[in-house]
């Protein structure tokens, strides 16, 4: 039986009688939050669709794993908790649970992202694989990553470890070149995970490097070079590249242009890197914003008949069904 949805002020609200069944539809899934370019809206989108989910009675946790820069327990309105990601990776408490504080939300968990430890940012491999297999030891139906800006190697684990990789992005040329970059980064570092591509690990780190001495410039490229030298590693290569299908969200749009921006990059990712990536919709400019933040409430607390609303429960939504039909068909 299909969960009720009720539709009040353009808001999609859950029906409270059905909210306690909604986790036999959905598997535990982890959405990552992720961007080339720092003040994109990484950490609004990722408290807003915890929010959304929260609000549909689905127990959620949202994790600050920006390591250089933490601010979500701002945007969702909390105080600096006791404890934090930095007193998991630094030892001082033996397991990410023993970090998680609820907020004032009902179904919403967060984990505040690291202090102001410059150590942080050289957090090793090993610690990385660790916080990783914590992660996914959490009992949340979704867990939603808020990644920091920038293609660093464990940005980029976090980001292909989800489920759901999502990119936002800016309708701006600096944000949308730096959309690609990550997006081309997440692809190789994905590469580089697998065993069966290590005898081309030397191509795909020579295309993972500007004006390299080969030129190869895409994942499309670096398929066409694979293809030349051994085509039956080069079908799962393009197996691979099937495999990889990240979202993509533009935000701060105010014109049909700015949202167009978004299928624009669709085509371009699909024609030059082979990638399909997801476009799952806009998000409109709110002047309003700041003042949520300024109040330290979430947007969709403070403005729930807002624009912004209404797309992030779309996106929201878009997401439920795609996870059910998974849900359907590995059942």
């Amino acid at each position: 039986m299909e969960t009720n949805i009720l539709y009040r002020d353009n808001r999609i609200m859950a029906d409270p009688a059905q909210t306690s069944h909604r986790s036999q539809y959905f598997k535990k899934q982890i959405w990552a939050i992720g961007g080339g370019k720092g003040g994109v809206g990484k950490s609004l989108l990722s408290s807003s669709l915890a929010f959304a989910l929260a609000k549909q009675g689905l127990s959620t946790l949202v994790i600050d794993l920006d390591l250089g820069g933490a601010n979500l327990h701002t945007v969702l309105g909390q105080s600096p908790p006791q404890r934090c990601l930095s007193d998991f990776l630094n030892g001082t408490v033996s397991e990410l649970k023993d970090c998680i504080v609820q907020t004032q939300y009902p179904n919403l968990q967060m984990i505040a992202g690291a202090k102001d430890d410059l150590k942080i940012t050289q957090i090793s491999r090993e610690k990385i694989k660790f916080l990783l297999n914590q992660i996914d030891q959490m009992k949340h139906q979704f867990v939603i990553l808020d990644l920091g800006a920038g293609t660093s190697s464990y940005t980029l684990d976090f980001f292909n470890f989800a489920q759901v990789g999502i990119i936002t992005a800016l309708p701006e040329p600096t944000s949308i070149e730096n959309a690609y970059r990550f997006l081309k980064a997440c692809y190789y570092n994905r590469l580089l995970d697998q065993p069966q591509f290590e005898s081309i690990r030397p191509l795909i780190e020579a295309a993972m490097t500007p004006n390299n001495s080969l030129g190869i410039q895409s994942p499309q490229q670096l398929l066409n070079e694979v293809n030349f030298q051994n085509p039956t590693l080069a079908n799962e290569l393009k197996n691979s590249i099937k495999d990889f299908k990240p979202r993509l969200v533009i935000n701060q749009t105010r014109s049909q242009t700015d949202v167009d921006v978004g299928f624009s990059m669709k085509s371009v990712a699909k024609k030059y890197f082979g990638v399909d990536l997801d476009y799952l919709g806009y998000i409109e400019y709110e002047p309003n914003v700041w003042q949520s933040v300024r109040r330290m409430k979430p947007i969709l607390a403070e403005y729930p008949h807002s624009r912004i609303a209404i797309h992030i429960d779309r996106i929201v939504n878009y997401l439920l069904k795609q996870a059910r039909i998974e849900h359907t068909l590995t059942d």
